[in-house]
């Protein structure tokens, strides 16, 4: 795998884009396409959800070849549980594919991003399914819009009672969300590794209100590793 030193990682989310040089395993952070460091390799695989058509037309304007991650219903021993694998998200793929590749065992990953999304795979590497409910920013926008005289202030990691307004949306949504995490450990977990990634998977950690699992931040990344083989 000495040729991934040619290669350039990079997971282009929703707020931010992140990459990783070949095996490198420090990631790093732009603001934009064009701040990538593209002129040193050869190639530059990507993982995106939203944003094809804009990645595309920007991979016309570089010298390296760019490769965008898709997901497959079998590769590396890993099954998708999804009929349709167009409907699965890639980054849920590549975080699977590489704690699959990497661990060949069984286990619970759960991302904590714009949406929280949690999937399984068993020790045959078959996925067995997952869930999707909506992230904290956007259960902050939601009651936004729809709800009057709420704020959308404060980042507390607490689940005590709320003495204004900001503070019951902060704890009320923690409690939400850590409750959630906490039934699938113990509903869905039977043993296995769990492991957190995204965005928000340090502020749940910090809590201590989850218990049993690990943090991962760079595992759509370290899926593109594998995708293409």
């Amino acid at each position: 795998m000495s040729e991934l030193n040619n290669i350039l990682l990079v997971d282009v989310g929703n707020t931010r884009i992140k990459y990783m040089r070949g095996h490198d395993s420090q990631i790093r952070y732009v603001s934009d396409l064009n701040s990538l460091p593209c002129n040193e390799f050869d190639e530059v695989r990507i993982a995106t959800v939203s944003r094809t058509h804009e990645i595309e037309a920007w991979g016309q304007s570089i010298p390296a070849r760019v490769q965008i991650a898709k997901v497959r219903k079998e590769h590396r021993g890993l099954s998708v549980a999804y009929e349709d694998v167009s409907r699965l998200g890639v980054d849920r793929w590549l975080a699977m594919l590489a704690l699959w590749v990497e661990r060949n065992r069984a286990f619970g990953v759960v991302d904590l991003g714009t949406a929280i999304t949690a999937d399984f795979v068993d020790s045959s590497g078959n996925h067995s399914g997952g869930y999707i409910v909506p992230g904290y920013r956007l259960m902050k926008q939601a009651l936004g819009k729809n709800t009057d005289q709420v704020g959308f202030g404060g980042n507390s990691s607490e689940q005590k009672l709320g003495l204004n307004t900001e503070e019951c949306v902060d704890h009320g949504i923690n409690r939400l969300v850590y409750s959630f995490l906490t039934d699938l450990i113990k509903t869905e977990g039977d043993g296995s590794a769990f492991v957190l990634t995204g965005g928000d998977a340090e502020k749940v950690m910090r809590t201590g209100s989850v218990t049993n699992t690990e943090i991962d931040e760079s595992l759509v990344i370290r899926g593109l590793r594998y995708c293409f083989e």
